[in-house]
């Protein structure tokens, strides 16, 4: 292949993904988040904090909190954005154009990850630019471009690269697509953090050759620059401070040859994942691989079903007493309720887990309250994120909109569907909470239905709601103490103000689904 049609493929890749309405979504929470965290140094919290001491947001703090930041968002999110493209193939009809093409597996393969490295990268950049703009408008010293560049190359390129290269094993493998694959990658986001220590300690801190399977490098990062400091105890994110002491300045020198190592070394672990995929890559096989279909079930869910049976049977029989309760429910409260019903009855287990949870959080103890409403709501997420888009994907949107409301009362029915489940599963904990607390889970579970309902119709998915909203929990549940970040109220930081946000979110959202129907037809 020649070098010109080899460049216009890698293009080709980072335009199709650069085009999703997903990837914007994503970007603006980036940055959405970025900003939330570095707190203003007047309401007595800071971003960095060492022994009560706030560190000055100058561009080497900056750029190093930034990047933190950054690499738990797109380390997430970066895998479902760069995936996917094996289901656009065969859903508009490219697949087998590309199986008859001269280009050999490594090289189409190779042109996919390029671009979505690129894509990533991009996303990246953007974000250290807005970073730049932050610091001129709250920083406390220069701008300095080095210290961000080299975060970007050193610190969030390798897990782009991993990101990109798990996202090109996940389409090249048929037993990696679909839901398998996100759920898979979720478990090993998570198993990452088994890398960061959960307080650095007392004792001596140093760089280890371990934290080179760190390839988003957060634990080798908060090493370097306990090492750089001289101090055993760090906190990133969001802590209090004693404003009586003076403020600390993050020295230059963070980049030591040690650390350049590690972090070159993550870059070739990065790519090994490339290895299986271009060994697997079905090739569009027809017999390998086909068109998602939304009601398959993993056998490993069917395994689970099975030793369930005897919960689930009279658990979905019960459902069906509900679904058939709302066909003789005259008007809008019958169509609400078989959405409900619908939710639940396609994913049984997620519905099993949320009356279980539900249950729970009515007869433990206070304290352990929380934590259950998080698990409880967690499985509700992952059972709303595709309540719009499952229309769209399953090919059913022209006949739900023929039926009475139509389209127009389609999506805000959708919202009230999910809102009046997390209700009723919340009920019992909201019960027990603080009042404050019940109201930011009120108003989070507004904001999150609408938001549900609304990033299923613009990137017709359930991918980035998903997303957005683990990662979102799990800043929930690193009690944080930002009140913005306190969704559900499982914190305990959340107050009348973000209260207030997250409702008022909510309803622009439900009125951007109002006029969504309209908004098509002009």
């Amino acid at each position: 292949m020649n070098t010109s049609l080899y460049k216009t493929l890698v293009l080709n890749e980072w335009r199709l993904r650069s085009r999703r309405l997903s990837s914007l979504v994503i970007l603006l929470a980036v940055v959405a988040v970025s900003w939330l965290m570095v707190l203003d140094p007047k309401s007595g919290m800071a971003m960095m904090v060492v022994n009560k001491q706030r560190i000055a947001y100058e561009s080497q703090a900056l750029a190093f909190a930034s990047n933190l930041i950054a690499s738990l968002l797109f380390g997430l999110a970066g895998f479902y954005l760069a995936r996917g493209r094996t289901q656009e193939d065969l859903r508009c009809g490219t697949a087998s154009v590309l199986a008859a093409t001269p280009v050999s597996n490594a090289q189409l393969l190779g042109a996919r990850w390029l671009g979505a490295f690129g894509f990533l990268l991009s996303l990246g950049t953007v974000v250290m630019l807005t970073v730049w703009v932050l610091q001129l408008v709250r920083g406390e010293g220069p701008l300095q471009p080095l210290p961000y560049l080299q975060m970007l190359v050193f610190g969030l390129a390798p897990g782009l690269m991993l990101c990109a290269s798990l996202a090109v094993l996940a389409d090249a493998w048929a037993p990696l697509m679909g839901k398998r694959g996100d759920a898979l990658y979720w478990v090993f986001w998570m198993v990452q953090f088994a890398f960061i220590p959960a307080t650095l300690g007392q004792g001596a801190v140093r760089l280890t050759g371990w934290q080179v399977f760190d390839i988003n490098g957060m634990s080798p990062l908060l090493v370097g620059v306990s090492q750089l400091m001289d101090v055993t105890h760090i906190s990133v994110g969001g802590s209090p401070f004693d404003a009586t002491l003076p403020r600390l300045h993050m020295p230059a020198g963070l980049w030591s040859a040690e650390l350049i190592a590690l972090r070159l070394g993550s870059m070739a672990l990065a790519l090994l994942p490339l290895l299986p995929a271009v060994m697997f890559f079905h090739r569009y096989a027809p017999d390998r691989v086909k068109l998602r279909n939304p009601a398959g079930r993993w056998r490993i869910v069917q395994l689970l079903q099975w030793l369930l049976r005897p919960l689930l049977r009279p658990f979905t029989a019960a459902l069906g007493l509900l679904l058939r309760a709302s066909a003789r429910l005259p008007g809008l409260p019958g169509r609400w309720l078989a959405d409900v019903s619908l939710v639940l009855l396609s994913q049984p287990l997620l519905a099993l887990a949320m009356g279980a949870g539900t249950v729970a959080c009515a007869v433990v103890s206070t304290d352990l309250v929380p934590a259950l409403l998080a698990a409880t709501l967690c499985a509700w997420g992952m059972a709303v994120a595709d309540v719009s888009s499952r229309d769209l994907q399953s090919g059913t949107w022209a006949l739900a909109s023929a039926v009475p409301g139509g389209a127009w009362e389609r999506g805000w029915r959708q919202v009230l569907a999910a809102l009046g489940l997390g209700l009723l599963l919340a009920l019992p904990a909201l019960l027990r909470i603080s009042t404050v607390q019940a109201l930011a889970c009120v108003a989070g579970l507004l904001f999150l239905s609408a938001a549900a309902t609304l990033l299923g119709r613009l990137t017709q998915g359930s991918r980035t709601f998903l997303a957005l909203f683990l990662f979102a929990l799990y800043l929930n549940l690193q009690k944080t103490g930002v009140a913005a970040l306190d969704l559900l109220g499982v914190d305990g930081a959340a107050n009348a103000a973000s209260v207030a946000g997250y409702a008022l979110a909510g309803g622009l959202g439900l009125v951007a689904l109002l006029a969504w129907p309209r908004l098509r037809r002009t």
